[in-house]
């Protein structure tokens, strides 16, 4: 049910007392102080009830909203509620079934391809990661495929399903094209990200959750909404050149930017992706997926990609955590550069922002807030989750 998944991600936190030794958020990751905050449980219910008003199954309504509120609670605000209106938009205009699970097409011991039956995408995922964590658990290591699904919000949230079974995981997705490769002009891969977790022993775990791309698109959307520039690395205009006004950009960069500074390597790993979650489970290769940019709105075959694994498997398990221990320990000591604080290590960002967004709750910018109450009048679904 919706209360148990609430848990889900808190347990990560409350496992490992990191916070009680004081987490400083680098300011440009602290929230904008003159936004309105909202409870988590809350806006979970709303978004559960919202999903279930257009016919989403209870169970997988639930599930998803969860997976939407745990974005925002991260502070990965590109992914979270302002991702909802999209959803609810593909499923009005039929391009999403509710109707069919999902449901394995073959299977091994450590292997299974899952079809997703075009479903909401963060139930599917959701379902077929907890087929590979299951598997993992008996033989060791587990990799799952799935074809036909859609988008499926952020790939962290499946890896860290892993780390409360004591397992490692890896999530990732391909998605509609949007950034344009190393000498190219055109889009030709999505932004194809990757979430990988790996638990430790007293200290937190690593949890990475990152694009292919320069950026997620939605912080082009941020842009947009709080009307400042970007970057030149992030994105490009129509023409293909870089472009740093978010209403002229059109397309994006890959990790690194040009070839000058990488964005080759970024392009190879945005590709690495895509042949994980296209030809390997049978989804469309990225340059096929339909999105929400395609009009008029159809199934996007969507493909995912989830690994899990369990650490004994290779060696001592109190070995390992020492290890990694001091790996992260380390990494978390080390000096730091004139200007900043701390060293941070994947992850620690976004424990210090759910600390912070389940205590004082969780800040929407008004644009969000305003399309949420559109969706409450819509729906008929009251819109009551400010703290």
């Amino acid at each position: 049910g919706c209360s148990s998944l609430v848990a889900r991600y808190s347990y990560i936190v409350l496992r490992h007392s990191y916070f009680a030794r004081g987490v400083a958020v680098p300011a440009e990751s602290a929230p904008n102080a003159a936004q309105p905050r909202f409870d988590a449980g809350k806006l979970t219910r709303f978004t559960a009830a919202v999903f279930e008003r257009v016919g989403v199954r209870p169970a997988d309504a639930a599930i998803a909203a969860e997976i939407l509120v745990a974005s925002d609670l991260r502070g990965i605000e590109s992914h979270g509620m302002p991702r909802l209106a999209a959803y609810l938009g593909r499923i009005k205009a039929g391009a999403i079934d509710l109707a069919a699970p999902p449901t394995i097409d073959r299977e091994t011991p450590t292997t299974a391809a899952v079809d997703g039956h075009n479903g909401l995408g963060l139930p599917v995922a959701h379902w077929a990661m907890s087929l590979c964590i299951r598997k993992a658990r008996e033989v060791g290591v587990a990799f799952v495929t799935v074809r036909n699904s859609n988008h499926f919000g952020i790939a962290g949230y499946y890896a860290t399903m892993a780390l409360e079974h004591g397992l490692a995981g890896m999530a990732m997705t391909n998605a509609t094209p949007l950034v344009v490769p190393t000498f190219a002009r055109r889009p030709l891969l999505g932004t194809n990200p990757v979430g990988i977790a790996v638990p430790a022993g007293q200290e937190k775990p690593f949890v990475a959750d990152m694009a292919m791309s320069a950026v997620a698109w939605g912080k082009v959307e941020i842009a947009q909404r709080e009307e400042h520039d970007m970057p030149l690395a992030w994105a490009l205009d129509e023409e293909g050149h870089p472009t740093a006004d978010p209403y002229k950009a059109r397309y994006l960069q890959p990790l690194g930017g040009d070839r000058a500074s990488s964005g080759h390597k970024g392009t190879a790993l945005a590709t690495f992706v895509d042949i994980l979650c296209g030809p390997l489970g049978g989804a469309a290769i990225s340059l096929n997926v339909a999105g929400s940019r395609t009009i008029p709105p159809q199934p996007s075959n969507t493909g995912h990609f989830f690994a899990a694994w369990r650490p004994d498997a290779f060696r001592p398990i109190e070995e390992f955590q020492a290890d990694m221990d001091e790996l992260l320990s380390r990494l978390r000591a080390a000096e730091p550069a004139d200007g900043h604080e701390r060293v941070y290590v994947a992850g620690d960002l976004e424990f210090a922002a759910e600390e912070d967004r389940r205590r004082n709750g969780i800040p929407l910018h008004p644009k969000v807030v305003a399309a949420l109450e559109q969706i409450a009048d819509e729906t008929d679904v009251p819109f009551e989750c400010e703290v």
